[in-house]
């Protein structure tokens, strides 16, 4: 145990250091090292509760902090275009993946994740490389910054929405049942979190309140049926707004080091469990080709119909933006495999599609901004 967690946190800072540096999100070169550690290669590593239990927390910290970087505000501030982007950037992974998941032969609750899967954007990708072209600060930039942020929002909405729904069978009653639940329960985490922090706020114990109020709503809403990440979520949003700008960037550097910290736990896990020789047995090349070709032509459609007002190649600026992949994908493909809803086969897939969106969207995005630049002067 001891030296399983010394590995993780170790060489997963490294690992996710070192995926920085080359352009990628951390949790790309986590989940490879997981998988290198794991019984896949070297066998160092097994997965067991209590690694489990860290890597749990680590990522409802992940998803609480970045509720409260974004904050309501910047939701709220999301333009026509912004929005237009966000909606057709959800449909078209959502619907493409659930046919592509289908025609594979998985079954309506897999579909459903696998789309609700493709349908997040990972923003971080995208800044790094717009911030290169100076056009983070355009219209561009604020394009695919507020409508990444609903991409996320929206997602992890699916996700609790679809845990709800498919634990306890599909059903147009149990939908409309599990939708009524999942707005007041966030809400109310919204609200209690945005009142407790306005109550904590400038004093030097706002950081451990600030972790309790996001462990705690992730055990609430995990314990209603929903996902612990989305309650973590709207709790870190309620906490942004409570505690206003400048303590909220104060808190964020706090809660930073933690997560940096535990977050690792979660990456490398998803790579320890995965079985990766699924990949060369009969239909995968075909499964993961339909999924990677759904996950980025469909971000890139709709991002270039949404974000047409600004013209046709500032629509595929924005559109390219859209495509990366990251965190909130893996977490939706983590949970859909736990909770039994995703195929093992399907749950490699969907990692594996992840990393190669992480991979070819900067490249996607470099060839779209020079193209831009090009015809804009």
């Amino acid at each position: 145990m001891m030296q399983a967690f010394l590995l993780i946190l170790l060489l997963g800072a490294a690992a996710g250091w070192l995926s920085r540096r080359v352009g990628l999100p951390a949790a790309v070169g986590q989940v490879a090292l997981g998988a290198i550690l794991g019984p896949a290669v070297l066998g160092w590593i097994a997965a067991d509760d209590a690694l489990r239990l860290l890597a749990e927390i680590g990522v409802v910290l992940l998803l609480g902090m970045a509720g409260l970087h974004i904050g309501l505000d910047r939701l709220m501030a999301a333009g026509w275009a912004a929005c237009w982007v966000a909606i057709l950037g959800i449909v078209l992974p959502l619907g493409g993946g659930y046919v592509a998941a289908s025609w594979w032969g998985s079954p309506e609750p897999e579909a459903l994740y696998v789309g609700t899967a493709l349908a997040a954007t990972s923003i971080g990708i995208s800044v790094q490389v717009l911030q290169q072209f100076g056009l983070l600060r355009s219209w561009i930039g604020e394009v695919v910054v507020a409508a990444a942020v609903i991409d996320d929002v929206v997602a992890l909405y699916l996700l609790a929405v679809a845990h709800g729904v498919l634990s306890g069978g599909f059903s147009i009653s149990r939908l409309g049942g599990s939708l009524a639940l999942a707005l007041v329960s966030l809400g109310a985490v919204f609200w209690v979190s945005r009142w407790a922090a306005q109550q904590v706020a400038g004093r030097l114990f706002q950081a451990p309140a600030a972790i309790l109020l996001v462990l705690t709503a992730g055990w609430a809403t995990a314990w209603l049926g929903l996902s612990a990440v989305v309650g973590g979520f709207f709790a870190g949003l309620g906490i942004g707004e409570g505690v206003g700008g400048r303590h909220r960037e104060q808190l964020t550097g706090n809660l930073n080091r933690l997560v940096l910290l535990l977050v690792p736990f979660f990456f490398v896990l998803i790579g320890v469990a995965a079985e990766w020789e699924v990949v060369t047995e009969p239909g995968m090349t075909s499964l993961f080709i339909g999924l990677l070709g759904t996950a980025l032509l469909g971000k890139i459609l709709g991002g270039m119909v949404g974000a047409l007002g600004g013209g046709l190649w500032a629509g595929l600026v924005v559109g390219a933006s859209m495509a990366p992949r990251g965190e909130v994908a893996l977490v939706v493909a983590d949970l859909g495999f736990r909770q039994g809803h995703l195929d093992h086969h399907v749950f490699v897939t969907l990692i594996l599609v992840a990393v190669a969106a992480a991979v070819f969207a900067p490249l996607l995005i470099t060839m779209a901004a020079w193209q831009y630049q090009r015809h804009t002067g």
